[in-house]
This record gives structure tokens, sequence and C-alpha cells, in this order.
């Protein structure tokens, strides 16, 4: 039997309230639909190409996190799409989304570790959202449901699956619409060690039990593949000094359009006591909503006119812990234009009263075209730098096409 868990702070409003939700009936809304289908199809396939038995179990709705390991750790839990969740398409927004898949592992991730009643009590800490796939929209009114579980579990750290399923009131139909992957560690619970924070090591994690050989190797090679990447990415951003994103600012008037810096774009922001856990630190939730409403911004100053959508995320890397009282930066420009989809790097930077700017997470995300007769303008590089990062896209986005033909 599934675990089912039902909060107040996860049903934010009773079935009642869908009375006074506006269902998505207008032909515009359906062309949207159906050109977001389109445009996370290509995301789509190549990540079921690579999980085959998630495939499956997808295309026939048979899937369940909850079916195997251990029912302490996993959790489902619903809400309704309100009107202020949305987009001015009547869909969810895609960082309301990445916001709840966030909170649905923390959940999953700190029952794990709850489980062992004899260890010290920890908070937990998120260190990397591997992977979230976006395949259909949400629209307005509709129940979305999560389930979240522990899929694997190295000597510090745990990985949690998170699916997303949307359910219409009115037909009863249920698709699945995002999953995504993300990496926890356990901390000390110990509110002045975390101040210090400096050489703050993560804490032995239990073990999960009932997985086969098969799938502690599968899993172990997940470990390794995240960890090489995250290494690479560190390396590549500078941790110790001011990343060059934020130094990147030049006279608008004298910026050549559809270039990197045409589009730049910052969020400044201050995080508000409902942003945070109860250690002062804050949700990863709140973080990844706000890189990706620059992500999205950042797009539509290059597009101008062409409707894009979230369709993927890779590789978000949390390198510091922010903290309540800090202001961050939230710093956007694109790499890699296609005919029809467009990759943004994010880089968020936090600083304190006392404490020095710094690289707190990065990632990349891509965004594909709804609009019917309009196509992404081309990407004009003037440095070596924007040379090859967008060679490094145009590598990611060869290989998922080889991905999608091998389908």
């Amino acid at each position: 039997m599934m675990l089912r868990l039902f909060s107040r702070k996860w049903t934010f409003r009773t079935v009642f309230a869908c009375k006074r939700l506006a269902p998505l009936t207008s032909c515009y809304s359906h062309f949207i639909a159906v050109n977001w289908l389109r445009a996370s199809a290509q995301c789509h396939h190549e990540r079921l190409q690579a999980r085959p038995l998630i495939a499956s179990s997808i295309r026939n709705g048979t899937r369940s996190l909850l079916s195997k390991g251990p029912k302490v750790s996993g959790i489902t839990t619903s809400w309704i799409v309100r009107p202020d969740d949305t987009t001015f398409l009547k869909i969810i927004h895609g960082g309301i989304t990445l916001s709840f898949i966030e909170q649905a592992g923390y959940i999953a991730s700190i029952r794990h570790c709850s489980a062992d009643e004899d260890r010290c009590p920890v908070t937990i800490g998120l260190a990397r959202v591997n992977h979230v796939d976006f395949y259909e929209p949400i629209p307005i009114g509709n129940i979305a449901d999560l389930q979240a579980a522990v899929t694997y579990t190295s000597p510090h750290s745990m990985e949690v699956t998170v699916d997303v399923w949307a359910e219409n009131l009115k037909t009863g139909r249920k698709k699945c619409t995002n999953t995504g992957t993300l990496w926890y560690v356990a901390l000390p619970s110990d509110v002045e060690a975390l101040k210090r924070d400096k050489g703050l090591k993560p804490l032995l994690v239990p073990q999960l039990e009932g997985l086969s050989e098969e799938e502690r190797e599968e899993g172990r090679r997940r470990y390794e593949a995240q960890k090489a990447s995250r290494k690479s990415i560190e390396a590549s951003l500078g941790l110790d000094s001011v990343h060059p994103l934020s130094q990147f600012l030049q006279n608008p008037k004298n910026i050549e359009e559809h270039t990197a810096s045409a589009s730049l774009t910052t969020f400044t922001k201050m995080f508000r006591p409902s942003d945070c856990l109860s250690e002062g630190y804050i949700r990863g939730g709140s973080i990844l909503k706000l890189m990706d409403e620059a992500a999205g911004v950042c797009s539509w100053r290059h597009c101008r006119g062409v409707i894009m959508v979230t369709v993927c995320i890779d590789a978000i890397d949390f390198h510091s812990s922010v903290r309540i009282g800090e202001r961050v930066y939230a710093t956007a420009r694109v790499v890699f234009t296609s005919s029809n989809t467009i990759e943004v790097e994010v880089v968020m930077e936090a600083e304190g009263l006392a404490t020095e700017r710094r690289v707190a997470c990065s990632a990349f995300f891509t965004f594909a075209s709804l609009s019917k007769e309009g196509v992404v303008p081309p990407l004009k590089l003037q440095t070596e730098e924007e040379r090859e990062k967008f060679e490094k896209g145009r590598t990611r986005y060869n290989d998922r096409k080889k991905l999608q033909k091998r389908t």
C-alpha cells in the first residue's frame, strides 16, 4: 500500500476551490498545449531511451516509485494548481514545479535518515539536481500528484527520484508531466556548527536496502557520473573568485542584438523566512524557482516575440549554502541556439554583510519554441569563451538528436 501524505502544508486548497478555477477551453490554450508536446518530445525520448524501465512504465501508466525500497522514505503528496501558480498561458510556472519537486525530495530524504532511531538528529542539504524533464504542461485547475522516493545511497549522499502526475478532475485522466533526480546530503542538526560552515563534512547516511545487485551497480554508475560532472563544473567556474558573468554588463546602447550581452539577465533578491529551513538556510526549491525565472526572462529577451517554455534542466550543482539575510544574484546568458531551442546558463552568487561574494550554484536550462511561425534567432558569438561554450552546447544538442533517432 502506498504511503500518502496529506498535510496542510502541501494540500493548499480543497477540491471545492476548483469551482473558481478556469479550465483550458479556448482554442489558443489548446494550441499551446499541443505545441508544448512537440517541443518537449525530443528531451522526453532522450530520457526514456536512457531509462528503458521507466519508459515502459510511464507509457502504460503503471510506474510507481513507492513499489520498491523502504516505505518509510517514500511519499505521495498533492496540490491543486491555482491561478497564482500559473503563467499567462494558464499552465503552471516551471519554477513552481521545481519548488514542489525539491520539497518532495527533501521530505523523502529526511524520512530516510530519520528512520535510524539510534543516530543523532540531522538536517538535509540539496547538493545537486541531476536533471528535471518537462513532458507536458499542467493546466490550471488540475491536481498535481508528486511521488518521491530514495532510489540509491552512497556512504554520504542519497539519490531521490521524483515523478509528477497531473489529474484532470473532469475526465479523471492522469498523465506523467515531470521526472527529476536530486542528490541530498545529511548534515549535523547543530545550528552553531552550521553557522561555522567552513570545513563542514556530510554525515554517513543509512544505506538503502532491498535493491538487487544490478540496481546497486546501476546506481553506483549514476553516482560516479554525477560526481565527475560536478568536479568538472566546479573547475570551470572558478569558485574562489567572483564569476565573470556578474562583470559582463555593458552600455545597453552599444550592445548588438542577439548576442550573449543583449539578453544577459540578472535577478537580485533577499529571501524571506518562509523560504528557509528551520536552521536558517534557504530551501533548494526557492533557489531553483529564482533561477528558472532568470533563465526564462533571458530566453524571451533573446527571442523577442517567440513563446518559449522550459523543456529540460541539466545538472544544477550547489557549491555553497545560502543563509537568510544574504543577497543573491542569479545571472543568466544564452550559450547555444538551434532553430527551435535555446540553452541558457544560470550562475547564482551570494554575499552577506560580513562575507565575500561567492558562487552558490549553477545550471543549464533548455527552452523550446511554441510559436508555429517563429524560430529562435541564431546566437552571434563575439568572444573565444562564447565560441567554446557554444560548441559544448552543440555537442549536447547533437547527442540528444542521436538518442532520439535510436528511439
